[in-house]
């Protein structure tokens, strides 16, 4: 079996989120060819999408020193830049990546996957309109569409283009994993966690489809229910407006407890300040139990710290 195969076959499995086959295969070409960039490169981004960063980066720092200038290296340290919450200097990398192949698709869609997390909502539609243009009938378009108008809150028209993203491959992961999503806020549970399954055979170490597994858990818990549905509206809102609505809920509990104390109600003025307490108990106690029923799905999942 020649390199070429076997680099094209490790990619394959990439797609297909077998993460362990590809790495092994990388590594026996790298003990074949210790200077290729691109086999260190694509090693680094195989470790990135099992979040061993510092593995990661370390990879990456070989690839850069054998390869300056290649595209792809600079938009897998882009991706480093984003989970470590780098936001400049992610978008510096993904600038880096397009000065050297100015119609990258691929980094047109990651620049636009960094601007949305960061609510830039017009710059991250500018990114998704370039893609198009390049490559309209790709299923990378059509998801980051229907991802931009997730975020904006749209859930019409996200549903229009997931439903076309689907159409162009129906086993697509984050297409499956946001019709889970739209499917979960209609309150449609049985499909949403259906997806969620799909995507987990699909690709076992998703960390996108356990959330949103996690997430289906946590809509069926009665005691969860409430709690996500207020969380799930609240964070995605802009962050301003998230301030707004906390605010206002503290001052409306207030105004309504002095207005019912001041007409002599002393009883019911002291159930809404309890009632407020309550709520905000509520919320504290409600977030550790979704994140250990998050890391209980994660943890099912373990990686060798070697490769």
């Amino acid at each position: 079996m020649n390199n070429d195969y076997k680099y094209e076959q490790a990619w394959r499995q990439i797609s297909h989120g077998q993460l362990p086959s590809a790495i092994e295969l990388l590594k026996e070409l790298l003990a074949n060819e210790p200077n290729s960039a691109m086999y260190h490169g694509t090693l680094a981004y195989c470790l990135l999408e099992q979040m061993r960063i510092h593995a990661a980066e370390y990879e990456l720092k070989i690839a850069l020193q054998l390869e300056p200038n290649e595209p792809f290296l600079h938009s897998v340290y882009a991706r480093i830049y984003f989970l470590q919450n780098k936001v400049k200097q992610a978008l510096a990398a993904c600038d880096q990546a397009l000065q050297r192949d100015p119609e990258n698709v691929d980094v047109f869609e990651l620049k636009s996957d960094i601007l949305l997390a960061n609510k830039k909502f017009k710059e991250a539609f500018f990114y998704i309109q370039k893609m198009a243009e390049l490559n309209p009938d790709s299923i990378k378009t059509a998801y980051s569409f229907a991802n931009y108008y997730f975020q904006i809150g749209d859930n019409a028209k996200a549903l229009d283009f997931t439903l076309a993203a689907l159409a162009i491959d129906a086993q697509h992961q984050d297409t499956n994993v946001l019709m889970g999503r739209l499917y979960l806020i209609k309150g449609n549970i049985g499909e949403a966690e259906y997806h969620a399954r799909l995507t987990i055979m699909l690709n076992p170490s998703s960390r996108a489809a356990l959330s949103l597994f996690a997430d289906v858990k946590a809509r069926k818990n009665i005691f969860l229910g409430l709690w996500w549905k207020f969380n799930t509206k609240v964070s995605r809102m802009k962050p301003l407006n998230q301030v707004v609505v906390l605010i206002f809920a503290y001052v409306l509990f207030n105004l309504l407890s002095n207005i019912v104390y001041d007409l002599g109600y002393i009883k019911s003025s002291s159930v809404i300040d309890n009632a407020w307490l309550a709520i905000v108990i509520y919320s504290w106690v409600a977030i550790p139990i979704y994140q250990r029923m998050l890391n209980k799905e994660m943890q099912q999942f373990s990686f060798r710290s070697d490769y």
